[in-house]
């Protein structure tokens, strides 16, 4: 009976923390393809084998050069696809069309949560599935990648989809879900492992034990996996360096970068400028500075989102060999 009252006692701390849904709140500001002259956006949708619906898009310049691949973003948690517009927008400079979505629970798709954290992984999958069926995108190489929850679905995707997959690219994220709750919290959910595990294994079963340790193993794929050495979000030692530790391959490839926390592709002064301008927000929230949507959203008003999202090219040219 206490073993059960734990598990319902847990599972609902689990879900007011992680395990719901993710909406635009008109808060903070998300760039869009209008935003970029030229930059074309065209819709597509598809579901999972849950019976959800997925929307998404595909954003190229017609006006540039094209190349053959076909480039997948997979988002973090916490947002949908707007949130990586700049990353999204710097890829399709390069002459990539980038086909990318809202997870199941944020922004634009269905369902009354995320579901599970390896629900990102899931969703990975039935976008391969529906890709093979569109005539147009079956036979194109692609290039993944992904950051942070996106990036754990993209470094676990060779564990169950490989067709014309050329390159991965993971981004701040970890190689499984154990490893995951061995740090999540300073370490502290590793005590309750289990019972998360247990949680995560009701919701895709087939998916809660999956690494991307065991992924890349063999792949002829190329990868890049980049990490900040100070990320407190995802510690670099259940990610990057795991795989370093445990994988003996030539095509898997590593970047690592001081002092950018958990958004290695931004610039310094970007990420910096971004901590400040989030932990005065917080600050403000708890001394009840800022109460109402209003108030929140002048705040984020004044704030310079070009300057905290503005990317590091250096990173973005280290991904572009691994596509190329």
């Amino acid at each position: 009976m206490f073993y059960y009252l734990g598990m319902g006692i847990l599972s609902h701390m689990y879900k007011k923390a992680l395990i719901h849904r993710y909406d635009d709140e008109k808060i903070i500001f998300y760039f869009r393809h209008t935003d970029f002259e030229g930059l074309e956006a065209k819709e597509f949708s598809f579901r999972t084998p849950q019976g959800y619906l997925i929307k998404g898009y595909t954003y190229k310049y017609s006006n540039l050069p094209s190349k053959d691949a076909l480039v997948v973003f997979c988002h973090g948690l916490g947002g949908g696809h707007l949130s990586y517009m700049r990353e999204i927008e710097v890829l399709c400079r390069q002459g990539y069309e980038v086909a990318t979505y809202d997870n199941v629970g944020c922004f634009e798709s269905e369902g009354p949560s995320i579901r599970a954290m390896t629900e990102s992984l899931n969703d990975l999958i039935a976008f391969m599935d529906y890709k093979d069926s569109r005539s147009d995108w079956a036979d194109r190489p692609l290039c993944l990648i992904g950051h942070s929850w996106g990036g754990y679905a993209v470094g676990n995707i060779l564990n169950y989809r490989s067709k014309n997959i050329k390159a991965i690219v993971v981004l701040s994220s970890f190689t499984s879900l154990s490893s995951f709750f061995e740090k999540a919290n300073g370490g502290k959910l590793k005590y309750i492992k289990r019972f998360l595990l247990r949680f995560e294994k009701k919701a895709n079963g087939n998916l809660v034990h999956s690494s991307s340790i065991n992924a890349f193993r063999d792949t002829s794929a190329k990868v890049l996996i980049v990490h900040s050495e100070n990320d407190p979000m995802v510690d670099i030692s259940c990610g990057l360096e795991a795989v370093r530790a445990n994988v003996k391959n030539e095509n898997i490839h590593y970047l690592t970068v001081p002092g950018r926390f958990h958004n290695p592709n931004y610039t310094e002064d970007a990420v910096n400028y971004l901590n400040s301008v989030f932990g005065t927000y917080n600050i403000l929230i708890k001394k009840k500075k800022l109460k109402t949507f209003e108030e929140k959203k002048a705040y984020m008003d004044k704030q310079d989102f070009n300057r905290m999202t503005a990317q590091d090219m250096s990173v973005w040219n280290e991904i572009f060999k691994i596509f190329s």
